[in-house]
């Protein structure tokens, strides 16, 4: 698993992001100092955007370190604290695997009536599929989290 997320940020790290970076760059400079938009541009970049936000999460989640509020930490300690936690995990597990099937059917859809960027030819579906696996992978971290909580190994 954590193979997995590694590539998956690398992926996101070294390539996306920095192509993001470039695209925002020449495209301030060509709209603002040439007076030569890209009328593709803000369609490019809020897909690549998506990708490198969707592309953490499952990292994110393994990692434990999503941003959550502990209301009930308080009230649990040492074995029912580890159960607390690891309901915790399989909760917000079931949250995202609802999320990636969702997702999925939306981008069979997609794929089904060719829904596309309106400035540039480039099809939603594989980005709705990446989502789709980024839910599941973090839907799969949580699992992990949870059996590691319901064991005592938090």
């Amino acid at each position: 698993m954590q193979r997995i997320v590694d590539f998956l940020e690398g992926w996101v790290a070294y390539l996306l992001l920095p192509a993001l970076a470039v695209l925002v760059g020449v495209d301030v400079v060509l709209r603002y100092i040439l007076n030569l938009p890209l009328r593709w541009g803000n369609d490019v970049k809020e897909l690549l955007l998506l990708l490198v936000v969707v592309g953490a999460l499952p990292g994110v989640s393994l990692a434990d370190q999503h941003i959550r509020v502990g209301l009930f930490d308080r009230f649990f300690r040492n074995r029912a604290g580890s159960l607390w936690v690891a309901l915790r995990h399989v909760l917000t597990g079931i949250a995202a695997l609802a999320v990636g099937y969702a997702v999925l059917l939306m981008a069979l859809d997609m794929h089904r009536y060719g829904d596309r960027a309106e400035m540039i030819a480039i099809s939603f579906w594989p980005f709705a599929a990446f989502v789709a696996l980024a839910a599941t992978l973090s839907a799969l971290a949580e699992f992990v989290r949870a059996a590691r909580a319901f064991a005592g190994n938090t």
